[in-house]
């Protein structure tokens, strides 16, 4: 038995795995509450401050589709491994930056490493793990470690910025490195081809990657600078320009980047669409909640990051458990209560905020959060990828990981809306966003709830979603 095919290194290809998607997912938000004393280090405006995180969305959700079609054509493992050398070296390079414009690259470079990282990095372990139970746990693993990184990145922001900010840019570093060094010896060899290489679609990968980049950006700078900004309409503009050309090649492509079939599957399209909105709530829950903990409260960032430390361990001990009975019992059940936990959180924070103690707002908000959170996103990937074929699990992966990082954007643009302009019609503008967020957080949950079901006696052997 060879070692990448032995169980030994399966469960250290799981192992290096996740330690690339932690990383992929916790640099999303650890840099979050660093800003205070990165603008006061490097004098940036606030206007451009929010682009040192904002620069890591738009490199990750602008390049995860060419991610992961290029994962496909080119190879998972070596995708992977020159995607993650860049990411180390683009972290190694974040502790050296002097000034706003060079930190802001060095964000946008990790972002787009991370989008070729991710979905080659799902689409390897696919292939590593067989069909059944040893998948499902294996999936359930990595999606609560991407999980993990996320909720917690917070929390390890804040102690690293106890050394130094620059310290939240450089940490991932030495897990990336070792990862790339232990990787030849677990990962398997990407199979060797028989026939021709499949064409790589250019006239689709040059639509839709500037058209991605185009809407993150107008959607981040939306955030920022409002809706009215022409930087945020005309990218709009020209985003849906480029997106309608993208689909009009594809129609007529031999072979399209993304095939138009993949938008026809149900169980991919609902998770999907669930993944975008659940992922959105949170994230405009999580920006809002941590002004509120910073700026009214007056708390430091190590404590306001680890107000969110309960849940990433909820989701640390329990998404795998949870990925594994969405296997065996179906996820539309479980995105739904995942989901409906989540409203309930915002629902109360909204309620109690300003007639209870504020850290048992953050406890008793944080439970029911972490559990949803816990639930909802392993589910929604296994649903996701319950039915796609092995050739085509670099690119679904990308269209999952685009939905949580555009969601993400979309909602966190719309709660900032809300929030800016609660003063003028004389709301508490904390309690306007969030109550805006637990509304939508009602609606997903009767969207997951009506999410696609097969029947028992059609179920393949890996059917994940109901």
């Amino acid at each position: 038995m060879t070692l990448s095919k032995s169980k030994g290194a399966a469960g250290l290809a799981l192992l290096l795995l996740c330690a690339a998607n932690f990383l992929d997912a916790m640099d999303v938000s650890t840099i979050g509450v660093a800003l205070p004393a990165i603008q006061a280090e490097l004098g940036m405006e606030a206007t451009s401050l929010q682009w040192a995180v904002s620069a890591y969305v738009l490199g990750y959700g602008g390049f995860l589709l060419l991610g992961g079609r290029v994962a496909d054509v080119f190879g998972h493992r070596r995708v992977f491994l020159w995607s993650l050398a860049i990411f180390a070296a683009a972290s190694i390079a974040g502790g050296f930056v002097d000034s706003g414009p060079t930190l802001i690259a060095a964000r946008l470079i990790k972002g787009i490493a991370a989008a070729f990282t991710a979905p080659a990095a799902l689409a390897l372990l696919l292939s590593v793990f067989g069909e059944g139970s040893a998948r499902a746990k294996a999936l359930g693993v990595f999606a609560s470690t991407g999980a993990t990184g996320f909720v917690l990145g917070m929390v390890l922001g804040g102690a690293a910025t106890i050394f130094s900010w620059r310290a939240t840019l450089v940490m991932g570093a030495p897990v990336a490195i070792l990862t790339l060094f232990l990787a030849p010896l677990a990962l398997p060899a990407d199979p060797k081809r028989t026939g021709p290489r499949p064409a790589f679609d250019w006239a689709g990968a040059l639509t839709i990657t500037p058209g991605l980049l185009l809407f993150v950006f107008g959607i981040t700078n939306a955030a920022a600078a409002g809706w009215q900004a022409f930087a945020t309409w005309g990218s709009l503009a020209a985003s849906l320009a480029l997106i309608l050309l993208f689909l009009a090649v594809e129609a007529r492509h031999t072979d399209p980047m993304v095939p138009l079939g993949m938008f026809r599957r149900a169980k991919l399209r609902h998770a999907n669409a669930i993944a975008a909105l659940f992922q959105g709530a949170y994230v405009g829950f999580q920006f809002l909640a941590t002004l509120y903990y910073q700026n009214v409260l007056g708390w430091s960032a190590f404590t306001t990051g680890f107000c969110f430390a309960l849940g990433g361990v909820f989701v640390m001990f329990l998404a795998p458990r949870f990925a594994t009975l969405a296997q065996n019992r179906g996820a539309t059940g479980l995105v739904a209560a995942g989901v409906a936990l989540q409203a309930f959180s915002y629902i109360f924070w909204v309620s109690a905020l300003g007639h209870v103690d504020p850290i048992l707002l953050v406890l008793f908000s944080q439970i029911p959060l972490g559990l949803g959170y816990a639930l909802t996103y392993p589910s929604v990937q296994v649903a996701a990828l319950s039915d796609v074929e092995d050739d085509k699990s670099g690119l679904a992966s990308g269209l999952l990981f685009a939905s949580f990082q555009i969601g993400g954007g979309i909602v966190l643009a719309a709660a900032s809306a809300v929030f800016g302009a609660a003063p003028h019609f004389g709301w508490d503008p904390y309690v306007a966003g969030i109550a805006f967020v637990a509304l939508l957080a009602v609606a997903i949950t009767l969207l997951a709830a009506a999410g696609p079901r097969t029947s028992a006696a059609r179920t393949p052997a890996y059917q994940a979603a109901e």
